[in-house]
């Protein structure tokens, strides 16, 4: 028999006795449907340790670096903080000085960091506060062979500065006490981009929790390959769109035909991605619709895309 565990969204059944990508290894591994890094709590015994590890866990590692992903988080940071928090922590930022120097920042503690860095001219970039606290400048000016007393006034003296003044503070070291301007402090958003097989696993596994242990029929072998090995095959297509708002949820659908099956993954309202199984047909299936509500911390079901339509969900947890 098959239950849901609602206080930690667990899903225990009979039906996978072995890992659905080897199909080797006991499926051993509790794995997110969606992502936890975005919010998803479904959670289901699917895969062993060893795939988990070689591919959901390094392809699933890069769905929150993800351009679309973090611009999608950033618009609704109002209306989930708590995710936005958890999704940040961490990620870099560019920004640019008065000077125009190009600065690198991480989110660290619902703050934004300096990362040290230097210059061509050899100079260091840092952030003074925390280099006066944690005692870097400090110990630079010992190295210069400044006094304590030497130390202590040059310090008092840089603190009083304005923001974007040089001062030299020794014979060896000038330092910047500089601004960021909030206005020019962008996300990096060119570090990595989500590898299409993440939209595949999601899909798949979806898939195999509305079909049970028909998943393991020789027939899903190219979806098992492409996972593993990214192996191209032709009954495999994947459409990447975008809709026209942000909204806190993440939404999988499937629809049938008698020629494929398509699997709809819609990641904040705004992300759409259209994964078709093409030339075969599932039997017997409805079509299911899973409903991550990112703000009420509620997963939502509805047993087919018109009850969803009609919102007619019924509340798991």
């Amino acid at each position: 028999m098959d239950r849901v565990n609602k206080k930690i969204m667990k899903i225990q059944t009979d039906c996978f006795y072995k890992c659905i990508l080897c199909k080797k290894n006991p499926a051993d591994s509790w794995e997110h449907i969606i992502p936890e890094s975005i919010g998803g709590r479904l959670q289901v015994k699917v895969l062993c340790s060893f795939c988990n590890n070689t591919f959901g866990s390094k392809l699933i590692s890069q769905v929150k670096m993800d351009p679309s992903i973090r611009l999608a988080i950033k618009n609704l940071k109002n209306e989930i903080p708590g995710l936005f928090e958890v999704m940040e922590n961490g990620q870099i930022y560019n920004a640019t000085d008065i000077n125009k120097n190009f600065v690198k920042l991480k989110y660290k503690n619902s703050k934004l960091e300096i990362i040290a860095n230097k210059k061509e001219d050899n100079s260091i970039i840092i952030d003074t506060k925390k280099a006066i606290k944690n005692k870097n400048i400090e110990k630079i000016l010992e190295k210069d062979g400044l006094s304590k007393d030497e130390i202590v006034d040059k310090i008092q003296f840089f603190e009083k500065l304005k923001d974007n003044k040089i001062v030299q503070l020794s014979k060896n070291t000038k330092i910047v006490k500089w601004s960021i301007k909030p206005e020019s402090i962008f996300p990096n958003l060119q570090d990595s981009f989500m590898d299409e097989k993440v939209i595949v696993l999601i899909a798949y596994e979806f898939l195999s929790l509305l079909i049970g242990n028909l998943i393991y029929e020789d027939k899903f072998d190219f979806i098992r390959e492409y996972i593993k090995k990214g192996e191209i095959s032709k009954k495999l297509v994947i459409e990447s769109l975008t809709s026209k708002h942000y909204s806190p949820y993440h939404k999988i659908y499937f629809e049938l035909s008698e020629t494929e099956v398509v699997i709809n993954i819609v990641l904040f309202r705004w992300l759409v991605y259209k994964v078709h199984f093409k030339k075969f047909e599932l039997l017997g299936v409805t079509d299911f619709v899973y409903l991550e509500d990112l703000k009420n911390k509620r997963m939502l079901f509805a047993k087919s895309i018109d009850e969803a339509k009609n919102n007619n969900y019924f509340i798991a947890g």
